[in-house]
């Protein structure tokens, strides 16, 4: 039985790298790191990245989209952007919410989500 989402991971090719910009631009709290791993937390729920094996084939690269839940979108955009982060287009709104989206720097793809105003 499937419980909970356990981790959510992204392979990329210069692990150094990739915990800067998730630590020091999108300021998440990293738990650990080594050659190969590293875990950050938002707010209990564990998002890792990890070193692409020489054999790892690109198949298994942007596969998924990870969308972390945001208030003032507009704010949170303008800020990532003054500090270099490239958007895939602007911000859209919908009945369910705002969404956007960026690249890391492997080209996987993160979305940030603000819920709707509640009447």
């Amino acid at each position: 039985m499937l419980n909970k989402i356990g981790f959510i991971s992204y392979t990329v090719t210069n692990l150094q790298q990739s915990i800067n910009f998730y630590q020091n631009l999108l300021g998440l709290k990293l738990l650990l790191s080594n050659d190969l791993w590293a875990e950050f937390d938002i707010l209990g729920q564990r998002f890792t990245i990890h070193k692409k094996k020489s054999n790892e084939r690109n198949q298994h690269k942007n596969g998924a989209i990870v969308y972390f839940e945001v208030s003032q979108i507009e704010a949170i955009v303008k800020n990532l952007k003054n500090k270099g982060v490239k958007f895939c287009g602007e911000i859209e709104v919908f009945s369910y919410g705002k969404l956007v989206l960026f690249l890391d720097p492997d080209n996987n793809s993160i979305g940030l989500y603000e819920l709707p105003l509640k009447d």
